[in-house]
């Protein structure tokens, strides 16, 4: 089987869907819709076969795949191998096109039962086509000898793979992604009942079936990005959970424009207003998740993201440049042919109704959301102005977006104390008192803690009046019907959550502290003993630190280890979770200052063609002996040597040729180390070889002076790491797990209103 005939096989079943479909719905012609049904179930089963086809290539080591060389080995643990399907370009694509498949599925069904099948497939069918030309373009199937060719053999088997990048090697990476997709291909289904509803002229009852949909997109995407921020905070060590990198804007962004309209479509829902807000909101989410897409997986932000593919191809930038206009275009389209259609009903927003607050709201997280996207395309938008890329300061998204998240957090109270239409002054103001006053108390109490920033006391003021306020709705809701508590559960974890972000950011303390083996050290108030290191799974190490605090014992045990996918140290930091805290510990370093002193040892380093005097020594770096065809021999498991060329003179005598080098064999590197008038040793301790660029090489060497010893005996390792306390961090990921509980209870409560509603209509008159 050609996992290449099974993509193209998805392509021709999903364009005869699409085209089923729609001229279903110009003709009605009943064989055509069944055609459309069908077509789509073969474009399921073909796209599900590329998937399988994919896997089992990863699975059975089938390393004569480019793809499956470039993020598996053999040394990967089973649910490791099995996430290396996703770990590239080409197989996130492949997710995507995956899960929006199996949706188009239930949603099949579903619109059927709404009367919207043929217009809602037609444009979630043409969704995952563009998905499926995106695999066409970035092709998973290639050998290795079309990748290289001319380098590699035809039907060269290279003996193991590349291997998978550390830093995805977390069980975060056998979860988090395939959630994140999820969410992502959930996007487009209110987008498809948008441009379905001008499509049908249906521009007030579509909101019913499309809002079970927004909600669970919602619910899926923000679950993707709590175990995303949770991902983050675990393994890099930074010791945060959001860094405003365009990866993690790239899912918070669509996430935000959902919520606006979740909100406006409740204020139609019961006023029969913002028909044209909602058609045009409905389609936002998706539309930004095309747009996070080019800016993430097109290589523009390559050099300034820490996440985005560095270079996507010409094939890849043009066209998602393409989809993007393809889809907005589409949007902008249907808008400009239905505009004057779209009725305006005399909407009068009383400034004491529900509807008022959520239009607010709605307008607060769109501001923000607009506020992240300028912040993320800040280098294209240099680019295009100054002819730079330049990155924004973190300090921009805090600045911008922290008054209105105030706002938000004010309105989220306000809006479910009021009523539909319009509430009485009178009766507002005694709904108010208790919300009012509890959060007077709670930011006093704070307040004589340490919160006392203006901006901080903002912050708590408002997330106190959003739980305190919404508590007492749900308590009211909660005795009379149950189902309707959504809303006010998800705005108390929305509440709950502003506290997290205020303390674990603001109130966190950070100290970078040297922990000499078996000496006590204080530091934030904990009593830190490095006690040593022992090795831990796959070459790593961890090293283990006692920590004492109020007489109470705990370890730690972060982890530092030397790859050989990227020839680079990486760590890992451990985390003591503690009910009102976390204490945070991340490596930095370890020094063996005996080791040191013993060896006699000197490092320096050169650029080609720099001379350096070290000690006695003349030395000169003339640059790398690199081996030809040398990306060929990684592919054929050759050992592959790369030397470093140096002249060496001492006291005036004639210069010599000495030549250490790197031995690379398996994916492991040896020292060939190199003599100097058999006294001197050299050693590579780091190199950057530049094949095209040869002057901006570099090296780092070590010398080792052989007649050189110390009497002074061996110290002690010294750990240095850097200590944090992060207060109640454990209040952020509690109040995304209430958000999302809410999302739950309001899905379940909206898919019985659509379920029922259709009942009705279907019933005889």
């Amino acid at each position: 089987m050609n996992g290449e005939i099974l993509v193209r096989a998805a392509f021709a079943t999903c364009l005869i869907s699409v085209l089923s479909y729609l001229f279903y719905h110009l003709r009605g012609t009943p064989a055509l819709l069944r055609s459309g049904r069908w077509f789509y179930f073969a474009t399921v089963a073909a796209v599900v076969g590329t998937a399988a086809f994919l896997l089992t290539l990863i699975l059975t080591h089938r390393f004569d795949y480019t793809y499956v060389w470039s993020y598996s080995s053999r040394e990967l643990p089973t649910p490791l191998l099995i996430s290396t399907l996703y770990a590239g370009q080409e197989g996130s694509f492949l997710l995507w096109a995956l899960f929006t498949s199996i949706i188009g599925l239930f949603l099949i069904r579903y619109s059927s039962k709404m009367g919207y099948e043929a217009e809602v497939m037609s444009i979630f069918g043409l969704i995952d086509l563009v998905l499926i030309i995106m695999l066409i373009a970035k092709n998973p199937f290639l050998h290795v000898w079309e990748t290289w060719s001319g380098d590699v053999q035809v039907g060269f088997m290279p003996a193991n793979g590349r291997g998978l990048n550390p830093l995805l090697q977390n069980y975060w990476m056998v979860i988090h992604p395939q959630v994140l997709f999820s969410g992502f291909a959930a996007m487009g289904v209110p987008y498809s009942f948008a441009v379905a509803a001008l499509i049908k002229r249906d521009y007030s009852q579509w909101i019913k079936p499309a809002t079970p949909w927004m909600v669970f997109a919602a619910l899926v995407l923000g679950t993707g990005i709590m175990l995303g921020g949770f991902w983050a905070y675990e393994t890099l060590g930074w010791g945060g959970y959001w860094g405003w990198d365009p990866v993690e804007n790239s899912s918070l962004v669509p996430w935000l424009f959902c919520l606006a309209g979740i909100h406006t479509i409740l204020s139609q829902r019961k006023t029969g207003g913002f028909l044209r807000t909602n058609l045009v909101l409905g389609m936002s989410g998706f539309l930004m998740v095309l747009y996070s897409t080019f800016l993430t997986r097109s290589g523009v932000l390559g050099d300034t993201s820490v996440h985005s593919f560095v270079d996507a191809g010409m094939w890849v930038y043009w066209l998602l440049i393409g989809v993007i206009v393809v889809f907005m275009g589409l949007g902008i389209l249907m808008l400009a042919l239905r505009w004057k259609e779209i009725p305006r009903p005399k909407l009068h927003l009383n400034y004491y109704s529900r509807e008022f607050a959520l239009f607010l709201g709605a307008i607060a997280l769109v501001v923000i959301a607009l506020f992240i996207t300028v912040g993320t395309s800040a280098p294209i938008i240099t680019d295009l102005l100054q002819g730079k890329k330049s990155a924004i300061e973190i300090g921009y998204y805090t600045t911008t977006i922290v008054p209105v998240a105030i706002a938000v957090a004010v309105l989220v109270g306000i809006g479910q104390l009021l009523w539909w239409t319009r509430s009485e002054k009178r009766d507002l103001l005694r709904s108010l008192r208790l919300p009012v006053l509890l959060s007077l108390l709670s930011t006093v109490v704070l307040g004589l803690v340490g919160v006392r920033d203006i901006r901080g006391i903002l912050v708590v003021l408002g997330a106190s009046f959003a739980v305190f306020a919404n508590l007492t709705v749900a308590v009211r809701v909660f005795r009379g019907n149950p189902k309707y508590m959504g809303g006010a559960v998800a705005h108390i974890g929305v509440g709950i959550m502003f506290f997290g972000f205020l303390a674990s950011s603001q109130y966190d303390e950070k100290q970078t502290i040297s922990l000499t083996q078996g000496q006590p050290v204080e530091a934030m108030g904990y009593r830190l003993t490095y006690v040593g290191y022992r090795p831990a799974e796959n070459e790593k190490y961890a090293f283990q630190v006692d920590v004492e605090k109020d007489g109470r014992r705990y370890q730690v045990a972060p982890i530092m280890y030397l790859s050989s996918y990227n020839d680079g140290l990486m760590r890992n930091p451990d985390i003591l979770n503690l009910l009102s805290r976390d204490f945070y510990l991340a490596p930095l370093s370890l020094e063996q200052p005996g080791a040191e002193r013993d060896g006699g040892i000197e490092k320096a380093s050169f650029r080609t063609g720099e001379t350096k005097k070290v000690g006695d020594l003349t030395i000169t770096f003339l640059g790398f002996k690199l081996p030809d065809m040398h990306q060929a021999a990684m592919m054929e498991g050759k050992d592959i040597r790369i030397a470093a060329r140096f002249s060496v003179a001492r006291d005036g005598a004639a210069a010599k040729a000495v030549e250490p080098a790197k031995l690379l064999s398996n994916g492991q590197a040896t020292d060939v180390t190199a003599r100097f008038e058999n006294r001197f040793e050299f050693t590579i301790t780091a190199l950057s070889p530049d094949r095209e660029a040869r002057e901006n090489s570099s090296v780092e060497v070590g010398i080792h002076d052989m007649l050189k010893t110390s009497s002074v005996p061996a110290a002690p390792d010294i750990l240095v790491a850097e200590a944090s306390i992060k207060p109640f961090i454990n209040l952020v990921w509690a109040g995304l797990i209430i958000v999302l509980v809410g999302f739950l209870v309001t899905i379940v409560r909206r898919a019985q209103e659509a379920a029922l509603k259709q009942q009705v209509d279907s019933e005889p008159a």
